[in-house]
């Protein structure tokens, strides 16, 4: 599913950037790991089936990846990599650019490892005082339902129905993400994501009841060595109730309700909420930024969780970073390379133009200074945000 959305991403770029002064050439990673040339006009197949029936006609195939990055660096500046999920986000084609000496636009290869992984990227959370969602991680063939049982004990949580979240550590686009009642049923859960091969480790969080989902968008407009991340205005996500008889469908934001056309979701930006709490947020997703060493820009998740509707179990939560006056703010997944159609959340956050509080995105004078924000991704940002504004106008 993740290479329909990497898809759509390619072609969102390939619009937005295309210019007389920029030659764009275009590559395709099939899931057999194998490297292809291809035309800028194959981006608009309509499926990655319809786009691989094509392939051997129509591309030039690289025998080797390594084949691959050397003709790279032979034959290009710079390359946006736009894959999403695994090998586009972990880390795997950002260390085949590296070895290659190739220029990329993005985090580099260890920092995505440690960020892409939920649970890695939860512990280091914790450690540099940021409240948490409690999880518990389960991997491939070493589940044991006591060990889960016990955990559900120590939170407090209901074994036969408290409600918890199952999703794969390392994918995106909330695939595989679904909703649990209790340790048996968590544990059948966790088991299907592993025999359908989505990943090897789940981690399972308490459902966080009645908090408010949010997204934000970060941009660097730093230099090589100084990282200085511009938070733009925050998304909150409002699930609206469906007519669907599965509960599922009315608790999480799915894939479905991400990637479909569905008018059960509502996007509101700025978020519905008090003015502390979204200063909260950006200055909590500017410091994971940091923390992380990403690059470029990246999309941080989380929860606002209102003061009536808190109940985080750990008493130590009260002097971590996320409290407010209003309730509880948690940040959840990070998300190293965002969706970037034009129904994106990078789309309707760049429209907004009090969005970046140093200075109007109309202006490029910022970023041109800043040699870390590259000129080809202040091309796509910029023509993403008149782009939604227009599209808003003829809806």
């Amino acid at each position: 599913a993740e290479r329909g959305i990497s898809l759509n991403s390619a072609r969102s770029v390939l619009d937005h950037i295309q210019g007389e002064d920029l030659l764009v050439s275009c590559y395709y990673i099939d899931c057999g790991m194998n490297a292809f040339a291809i035309s800028p006009a194959q981006l608009y197949s309509n499926t990655p089936s319809d786009f691989d029936f094509k392939l051997e006609s129509l591309a030039q195939e690289f025998s080797t990846l390594s084949e691959f990055a050397e003709h790279l660096a032979a034959n290009v500046d710079i390359v946006f990599p736009v894959i999403h999920g695994k090998f586009g986000e972990d880390g795997g084609i950002q260390e085949l650019l590296e070895k290659a000496n190739v220029p990329f636009v993005g985090t580099p290869s260890n920092e995505c490892l440690r960020a892409f992984d939920k649970h890695n990227a939860s512990l280091e959370l914790d450690a540099q005082g940021f409240l948490t969602v409690p999880n518990f991680l389960v991997e491939k063939d070493k589940l044991a339902t006591s060990e889960l049982e016990e955990w559900f004990r120590s939170i407090n949580l209901n074994k036969e129905n408290g409600k918890v979240i199952v999703k794969p550590t390392r994918a995106g686009s909330s695939i595989g993400v679904v909703v649990a009642y209790g340790a048996n049923e968590a544990a059948e859960k966790a088991e299907g994501i592993f025999s359908e091969g989505i990943d090897n480790k789940v981690i399972i969080e308490v459902f966080l009841e009645g908090g408010c989902e949010f997204t934000a968008i970060v941009l660097d407009v730093g230099t090589a060595n100084n990282s200085e991340p511009i938070v733009l205005l925050p998304t909150e996500v409002e699930l609206q109730s469906s007519i669907s008889s599965d509960i599922q469908e009315d608790t999480i934001f799915n894939y479905r309700r991400k990637y479909l056309p569905t008018q059960q979701v509502a996007y509101h930006t700025p978020p519905r909420f008090p003015a502390e709490v979204i200063d909260c947020i950006r200055k909590g997703v500017s410091l994971l930024f940091r923390h992380f060493g990403l690059r470029d820009f990246a999309r941080i998740d989380g929860w606002f969780l209102p003061s009536p509707a808190t109940s985080l179990p750990s008493s130590e939560n009260g002097v971590k970073f996320g409290n407010t006056e209003y309730g509880a703010v948690l940040f959840t997944d990070i998300n190293l390379i965002s969706g970037m159609e034009q129904t994106s959340f990078l789309f309707q956050q760049a429209s907004k133009k009090n969005a970046i509080s140093k200075t109007s995105i109309d202006n490029p004078e910022w970023y041109m200074q800043a040699e870390g924000f590259c000129d080809i991704w202040w091309r796509y940002f910029r023509a993403a945000s008149i782009s939604y504004e227009w599209h808003k106008c003829l809806a």
